[in-house]
Parts: C-alpha cells; structure tokens; sequence
C-alpha cells in the first residue's frame, strides 16, 4: 500500500488538487455566492418596566452572502437584529446591535451598528389644579367663591417632563352668566410659563367646578408678600427672589378690602427653593376671593 502511494506521489498529488479545484469550479457554477441587502426591524430585549424608552431607529440595513440556493428558503423572520437592555440606567446610550442569521449565511456588513437610547424613569408628582377665569358676568356680578372637586392631582410620565410642570389648569368661562353654575372643566398639565407640556398622564382629566356669585362687592388689585418658613440668610432678601404672577385682583365686601394692601403667602420652606422653583398658596382672608390661588416663587439668577 505505502509502495503504490509512493509511485508517481507528485503526480497523484496534482491530480487531486486538479479534481478539488475542479469540483470547486462546478459547485460554483452550479449554485454560485449570492449577496444582497436587507431591512431588518430591531427588537430590544430586557426592556426595564417603568421607563420611557426613545430610540433613532427601529430599522437596520444589512449585507448578506450565501448559495444561491439558500435564498429560495430565506424567511426574513429568521434574521434577528436585537439591543439588550439588560443592566441599563437612565440617561443616553449607544448600544451595539446584535445580528443573527440562519445556517449557511455570512453577514458582510450592517449599518447602524449602535443604536442611540434615551431612558427616563417613569415618575409621579402632586401639583395644584388651578382654574382661571376668563370674562365676565353680566349685571356687574362678582365672583364671590369657587369650589373644585380637588384641588392637587398625582401626575405620571418621563422625568423630564414631569419636572417641567409647574401645576394643572382648567379655564372658565364668565362670559354672560347671570347666575350662578357648575361646570365641568377639562384639564391640561403647563409648565411655570403657561405652555402645556405633552407625554403626562393626568389620572383625571377634568374636574367638576362651581362658580357663585353676588353683587355689592369691590375688587382690587394688591401685591404679594412671601411668607418663608425661616429668616432669610445673610445677604439674601426679599428682592432676591421673583413671584409670579407679583400682582393680584382680590374681592370682597368694601370695609375689608379697604383695609387690604398684600397678600400673604403660605410659608415657603427655603431648602425646597434650592432645588428650583416653588408654587405657594396664596393665605386669602375670611371674605376675600381671588382667581389666583397660589403664586410661583423662584431665585433670581445673577
């Protein structure tokens, strides 16, 4: 046996290396290499509970190569581009993609490879509800009282978004009313320059108001003093710090507002302005009603 491998052992050699190549060349021609592009939707796996999740893109655009023959059978549903969340923290992330392609097929290249993420945390928050008023009543009626079925409301959504609101409104209209009415009002989150911010989750949308009114009342307009919980640090004043709105229309019986030049807020607890701007209640005497029941106190920055 060793004697016949020995025997023309160069030639022996060429010729198998002839039929490799040549079985090579006839598979080739028979099912040759194909390549083509793909769409493929990404899938996020470990997604965390309670956390918006953004993301650019829900497409990759993938390069794949294999036997022709492969492709007749290609199911796109079998190709996977996934991102895992698992471990992730609240903040921006690029994270990579993971591509997985059935038996028999090479990727050549995909795009994107990352995939940028922005995660925020789902949270909550109690903020007032407060109802404007617009218009007004006829035959000289006054506003004497409002009364809302809730004053505060617990709202939900992105941190983001959550921190930028400033309270919830619901508007009124007094135009032409000549008694008084109940009325059900819907409401709208706004951040502390009256926009509306979108993506918050009010558990009530609206909420249930009567409106009373009276005649033989005055109304005028008074400024607003705040009330801290503690004096003030030195080098802090009173000036140091805006209110909005800084004015207010007040009414009431004529012998007490002719006695009324301010209104007090509640106390303001001074490390709660560190963190940003607080909404106050307004402290309105016995007798006296306002539109405005609460005002937004916040440091001027230098």
């Amino acid at each position: 046996m060793i004697k016949f491998l020995k025997q023309n052992f160069i030639i022996k050699c060429i010729s198998l290396f002839l039929a490799l190549g040549l079985w090579l060349y006839v598979m080739n021609e028979e099912d040759p290499a194909y390549t083509t592009n793909e769409s493929v939707h990404i899938s996020i796996v470990n997604a965390p509970n309670n956390y918006q999740i953004l993301h650019n893109t829900d497409t990759i655009n993938i390069k794949i190569r294999a036997p022709r023959s492969l492709f007749a059978n290609l199911d796109s549903s079998n190709i996977k581009a996934t991102v895992n969340l698992k471990n992730i923290t609240e903040g921006t992330h690029d994270l990579p993609v993971t591509v997985k392609l059935p038996t028999g097929f090479d990727l050549v290249s995909y795009s994107p490879e990352t995939v940028h993420f922005s995660i925020n945390k789902i949270i909550t928050k109690t903020v007032p509800v407060d109802l404007i008023l617009s218009g007004k009543p006829a035959n000289d009626l006054v506003v004497t009282n409002i009364k809302q079925s809730f004053s505060h409301i617990d709202i939900e959504g992105p941190r983001p978004q959550i921190n930028t609101v400033n309270h919830v409104v619901g508007y009124i209209g007094l135009d032409g009313n000549t008694e008084d009415f109940s009325v059900i009002v819907p409401l709208r989150a706004v951040n502390k320059n009256g926009v509306e911010v979108d993506g918050v989750n009010l558990p009530k949308n609206t909420v249930n108001a009567s409106i009373y009114f009276a005649r033989g009342l005055n109304k005028k307009t008074v400024s607003i003093r705040p009330t801290f919980s503690s004096d003030l640090p030195e080098g802090l004043s009173i000036d140091d710090f805006s209110i909005l709105p800084s004015q207010i229309e007040i009414t009431g019986n004529p012998k007490i507002i002719s006695t009324i030049n301010f209104i007090n807020t509640d106390r303001i607890p001074l490390n709660a302005l560190q963190k940003g701007d607080v909404t106050v209640k307004l402290d309105l005497p016995t007798g006296i009603t306002s539109n405005n029941k609460t005002v937004t106190i916040s440091r001027k920055k230098k």
